[in-house]
């Protein structure tokens, strides 16, 4: 990456961690609704208070529309916003995702001295009491009291939700959107490239989940499909499929699930097939495991072959999901087949309580992962080898009589 010159980009990239759905029969909808209203009052303000053109005062990742390359926009966003507010919340820190946006941003500073952590300006989403801060967030000066000492304590998720805090709401945003137009207009931010931020390592590499996992992606590259199945939903990888691509602006799949899994306390390992398969044969679990299993790659004869070893029953810390997007005609026309072949490949698998195997849309599927997460989690502790302390053997102590 190398940067060119001033940025001339957006005022502000907002950087949050994405709240999974409870429960899709609750009506509660969809619960990042409160972060993007938080941005369009900011975006407001900034138009109001500068010269800014139409859609440059701010960008957050739900503008991505369908079809977009949700990478390479995000990356481009990243390359020329002129200031950084990462939204503070406990699963915040815990996010990959916000991690790489993180350090693809301060990254652009390489060659021009020190980073410039002052082009970070912080806010509070929900309150971090208990969080310890990383490294990262720890060198950064802000004082949140400065917009409000009730915003300061509860969050603006705290303040925007109760109307007896709308006044003290309306001066928080105003105020931290005065701070993004003084900290862009004071800070030189230089323009930078970021190819594709998912390389960069997260800045939040102190601050990891405890609990690891496997992320397994069961899925075809573009250069390996099988007969009659179009490119649209798969690129060079097979971490890149994205079988719900129609509805969430080509994002894939696994990046979706490492983010709730990191959030529910997890550490996933994220590979393919073939990087996976012979710890997935192993006799005994060395971690629980979660496959996304993509229908179309059980079509082929190697694929079911490396699946067999896995599939032996009373494996169930290895747990399989299956997206299956009624709104992809290719899958639904040749339904019955790919269901032939999945049988095939995964017959014990699929019919184990943890198994989903027919995932209409993203939504049922970030609904669903917490459980099979967890069901697994649970075998994995289930059939795990306990391995006892070295040194010799210690009798176990009594209570003895005061006559013996």
């Amino acid at each position: 990456m190398s940067a060119e010159k001033e940025s001339a980009g957006p005022y502000f990239f907002l950087s949050y961690a994405h709240v999974p759905p409870y429960d899709l029969t609750d009506g509660g909808g969809d619960p990042n609704q409160w972060v993007e209203k938080l941005f369009r009052v900011l975006c407001g303000h900034i138009m109001h208070l500068t010269k800014v053109p139409a859609g440059s005062a701010g960008y957050m990742d739900r503008a991505l529309r369908t079809g977009d390359d949700w990478a390479l926009t995000l990356s481009k966003q990243l390359s020329t916003c002129r200031v950084f507010v990462p939204l503070y919340s406990p699963r915040y820190f815990e996010s990959e995702h916000c991690g790489k946006e993180w350090a693809a941003f301060l990254d652009r500073t390489h060659g021009h001295g020190e980073p410039l952590p002052a082009a970070i300006v912080p806010a509070i989403w929900t309150p971090m009491r208990s969080v310890a801060l990383p490294e990262a967030a720890e060198d950064i000066q802000f004082n949140h009291a400065d917009l409000g000492a009730r915003y300061a304590e509860e969050g603006f998720y705290g303040i925007m939700k109760l109307n007896k805090y709308r006044n003290q709401y309306q001066d928080a945003t105003l105020r931290l959107a005065q701070r993004i137009i003084e900290v862009a207009e004071q800070v030189t931010m230089p323009v930078g490239r970021v190819d594709d931020y998912r390389e960069m390592p997260s800045a939040f590499t102190d601050n990891t989940p405890e609990r690891p996992m496997t992320l397994t992606v069961v899925a075809p590259d573009m250069q390996h499909l099988p007969d009659g199945r179009d490119a649209y939903h798969y690129g060079r990888t097979p971490h890149e499929w994205d079988p719900y691509r129609s509805r969430n602006g080509m994002r894939p799949l696994a990046d979706f699930a490492t983010e709730l899994a990191r959030s529910r306390g997890f550490l996933p390992e994220v590979g393919s097939l073939e990087d996976h398969a012979e710890a997935l044969a192993a006799e005994e679990p060395r971690s629980p495991g979660v496959m996304l299993v993509d229908p179309w790659a059980t079509t082929r004869e190697e694929c079911r072959a490396t699946l067999r070893p896995i599939d032996r029953p009373g494996r169930q810390w290895i747990a399989v999901m299956v997206p299956w997007n009624r709104e992809d005609t290719e899958t639904i026309a040749r339904e019955s087949q790919l269901r032939v072949h999945l049988t095939a490949a995964l017959g014990n698998k699929l019919t184990e309580p943890a198994a989903v195997s027919d995932i209409p849309t993203l939504d049922a599927f970030k609904s669903h992962l917490p459980d099979t997460l967890n069901r697994a989690a649970q075998q994995y502790f289930k059939h795990a080898p306990a391995y006892p302390p070295e040194g010799g053997k210690v009798d176990r102590p009594r209570l003895i009589g005061p006559e013996e």
